[in-house]
């Protein structure tokens, strides 16, 4: 996915990331995408709520060392002014109180350090990026039917607007461009076809789903019109 981005790879690769940590890690895309294109690190350190993903994470990162913690409630067991980097990629969205969250990486970084933040955006997108953004409305609706906090996809102003609400200052900011070529090919089109079909599977008795698999046709009538990528990001250097 990130590699799609190429414009990430030189910001990624000027940072000294010296103690790091990713918070939301995830199965450990970004942060292995991270390690991967800079190793000026001097600890690694992946958090996230979900044990399933941190597992797989393991799995992703074992050739490299890297401290893991399942987490549930803030505080994190972690030090005061300990990290230089840290990075929430993607992670904003999954968030229930934001605030608090930024609160506690602000406690956690040193004076000197940087907060990156990178979230794909819902501004100014092509036809084939609206169709992903669309997706992942999808997603985020079921999930939320399901009782998973999952919100759709922000609008770079939302963004810039949390940071500054939370006290960062913004160091650096690039709306970062999917360099992608849109090939339309067939099995991309029919696996994401499948996937959607998967998020509505199995639900459509309830009533609140019925309007659900009616977008996810249009979602995938559009698929098949214009193909489907990522939408662009936004990508912010920040400092307390």
């Amino acid at each position: 996915m990130y590699n799609e981005y190429h414009s990430l790879a030189r910001h990624i690769q000027e940072l000294d990331l010296g103690d790091y940590l990713e918070f939301g890690c995830g199965d450990g895309g970004f942060l292995k995408y991270v390690l991967d294109h800079n190793d000026s690190f001097n600890s690694v350190t992946g958090v996230d709520i979900n044990p399933e993903s941190v597992q797989t994470a393991r799995k992703t990162l074992e050739a490299f060392n890297v401290d893991f913690i399942v987490h549930e409630n803030l505080p994190l067991n972690l030090e005061n002014n300990h990290f230089d980097t840290i990075t929430l990629s993607n992670t904003l969205h999954h968030l229930k109180d934001k605030p608090a969250v930024l609160a506690e990486l602000k406690r956690l970084i040193k004076s000197t350090g940087l907060i990156i933040i990178t979230e794909m955006i819902s501004n100014d997108l092509t036809e084939t990026e609206q169709v992903y953004c669309d997706f992942h409305t999808l997603r985020a609706e079921t999930d939320r039917l399901n009782g998973i906090h999952h919100e759709t996809t922000f609008s770079a102003t939302s963004i810039k607007k949390l940071v500054d609400e939370n006290e960062l200052q913004i160091n650096k900011k690039e709306i970062l461009l999917n360099d992608k070529i849109i090939d339309r090919d067939e099995n991309e089109i029919s696996e994401m076809e499948a996937i959607i079909d998967v998020l509505v599977k199995g639900e459509i008795e309830r009533p609140e789903f019925e309007a659900l698999a009616s977008k996810a046709q249009g979602i995938k009538e559009r698929l098949r019109r214009f193909g489907i990528k990522r939408p662009r990001q936004i990508y912010l250097e920040t400092t307390l």
